[in-house]
């Protein structure tokens, strides 16, 4: 999981097979991404792009499960 501490990023996806990426989100300072990973335990579903230069903090699985662990549920029901 990844926190954007500095910068600009955007998300793109492939939305049918064949096509080329579509950007899907933006993200700014404050955001985060690379939750669904962690929760659903399977592979990243976009792939995230500097648009500007960024720093961002990193949260491996262990630390994700240690710190949200008892938020786990509130955070599933929000995937949507």
């Amino acid at each position: 999981m990844f926190f954007l501490v500095q910068g600009e990023a955007y998300a793109e996806k492939v939305l049918e097979e064949g096509a080329a990426p579509k950007e899907v989100k933006q993200y700014k300072e404050g955001d985060y991404f690379g939750e669904l990973a962690l929760l659903r335990n399977e592979p990243r579903a976009a792939t995230i792009i500097a648009r500007t230069e960024c720093q961002c903090v990193t949260v491996d699985r262990y630390a994700f499960k240690r710190m949200l662990g008892p938020l786990d549920e509130i955070l599933k029901r929000n995937i949507d």
